[in-house]
């Protein structure tokens, strides 16, 4: 037996950056749901750019997941299997909502939509995913991943074992998936992982003002921050922190609207507010990244300084697909206390976090009893020792300590030793960069405190 629902509609500029509810009701002894949506124009006359229309489905049990900027917009969801970016389940009778996500309706000419659903109660089968072997907690060191990557499930142009392969040629210790609003391709990673990639859940939020990664997570978070009453974005941060998982500020000066509409954070109440990290190094490097980078010295001070709480920076590859694979990348080298998920979270909240695109950074501080301090840690006291060096830097390339926004020392790899004073706080970065004045490495702050 079948069942359908027809619902039409029309949007307008009213509902750009906004969020519209399709409700519909689904029957007692549904086993599939299948919906198709369908919108004209594309692109109004005369426009620049697409309109930008994502769909996600909302279960009255609870949410099933997104597929953001995807120009497939059929969905197919049961027990055994869904469409990427939603969860397999049983259909639950009642009202279920697919919502329309209007990220970019710049008119002037109104869009016309259309949403058919059909419910069936054919017999369905489930198809388990490959359980994944425990990866190897080798004790102690240095953990180099990636934290910022996608998939089919959201926008990529590649499955989860795509991403893997990538990850693989890499020598990637770890691997997180965060996919636009939607968590559905974990359990893949987690299953096709097979040992020798830790496998990190994750998620990006993207909102219509900025965007952000919950790390640490594999259940929906909500997302739609200063576009549905009563949602605002320091709060979403402090109760995902509060759940001990780590929120990072994304690609912060990304270029924005109406080219990548959202992409640029524009949260005047979180900059950087309760967050603890952020994104400076997105992609390859990039005139964004070099603004992200600025920005995240601005606000290190900041907090600091005013309120004496460190920030932590972070790398993120974004990748999408096999044509970004071949580009120079920056990862996370991360010193944590074994290779887990949990472990490997708290070295990058602790700022024990060098972004490098292959070269190693050597950045230790003395302080004046002799305390010894590493990136992330803070020395007691006015005075302080720092040794840099980047041993395997390539030829034409240049050193360079930072302290609270000013260049205090530039050098070849060989690398030195500085005496560094302060009568307040203070924060200290070393950074590497090539010829042409792109960055190879970049460690995180060490902290004076006098």
């Amino acid at each position: 037996m079948q069942t359908t629902t027809t619902i039409d509609g029309v949007l307008s500029t009213g509902d750009h950056k906004g969020h519209v509810p399709l409700r519909f009701q689904v029957p007692p002894g549904t086993t599939r749901l299948e919906a198709v949506f369908t919108a004209e124009p594309e692109r109004a006359a005369g426009a620049l750019f697409d309109n930008l229309i994502s769909l996600a489905v909302e279960a009255p049990g609870g949410w099933r997941g997104a597929r953001h900027n995807n120009p497939d917009r059929a969905i197919r969801l049961d027990a055994g299997a869904a469409t990427p970016g939603f969860r397999p389940g049983p259909i639950e009778p009642g009202t279920w909502t697919v919502w329309l996500d209007v990220f970019r309706l710049l008119g002037p000419d109104p869009v016309r939509y259309r949403l058919e659903v059909t419910a069936s109660d054919e017999v369905v089968t489930a198809s388990p995913l490959p359980g994944g072997a425990l990866v190897h907690d080798r004790g102690p060191g240095w953990y180099r991943g990636d934290l910022h990557a996608h998939t089919l499930h959201s926008d990529g142009d590649w499955d989860v074992a795509g991403l893997i392969a990538f990850a693989r040629a890499q020598r990637l210790d770890f691997l997180t998936l965060t996919d636009h609003n939607t968590v559905s391709g974990i359990a893949e990673l987690e299953g096709l992982a097979a040992g020798d990639i830790l496998p990190m859940g994750g998620v990006e939020l993207t909102t219509h003002f900025g965007h952000a990664l919950v790390l640490g997570t594999r259940a929906w978070e909500e997302w739609r921050a200063n576009s549905m009453a009563g949602v605002a974005m320091p709060a979403l941060c402090e109760a995902r922190t509060r759940e001990g998982k780590l929120f990072v500020i994304a690609h912060p000066m990304s270029p924005g609207d109406p080219a990548c509409t959202g992409c640029r954070w524009d949260y005047a109440d979180m900059r950087p507010g309760p967050a603890g990290a952020v994104e400076i190094w997105n992609g390859p490097w990039s005139d964004y990244n070099e603004d992200g980078l600025a920005v995240f010295r601005d606000w290190l001070t900041q907090t600091w300084q005013g309120e004496g709480r460190r920030l932590v920076a972070t790398a993120g590859t974004d990748i999408h697909g096999p044509d970004d694979a071949g580009r120079r990348h920056g990862f996370n080298l991360v010193r944590a206390a074994g290779l887990s998920e949990a472990a490997i979270l708290a070295g990058i909240a602790a700022g024990r976090n060098i972004l490098t695109a292959g070269p190693s950074l050597a950045v230790s501080a003395t302080g004046a009893d002799g305390a010894k301090a590493g990136v992330g840690d803070v020395i007691e006291g006015r005075t302080a020792e720092l040794r840099v060096a980047a041993p395997d830097a390539p030829a034409g390339a240049t050193l360079r300590v930072v302290q609270d926004g000013t260049a205090l020392w530039t050098g070849d790899g060989a690398g030195a030793s500085l005496r560094l004073s302060a009568d307040r706080p203070s924060w200290i970065m070393v950074e590497l960069r090539d010829a042409d004045g792109a960055a190879l490495a970049i460690a995180n702050p060490i902290f004076l405190a006098p």
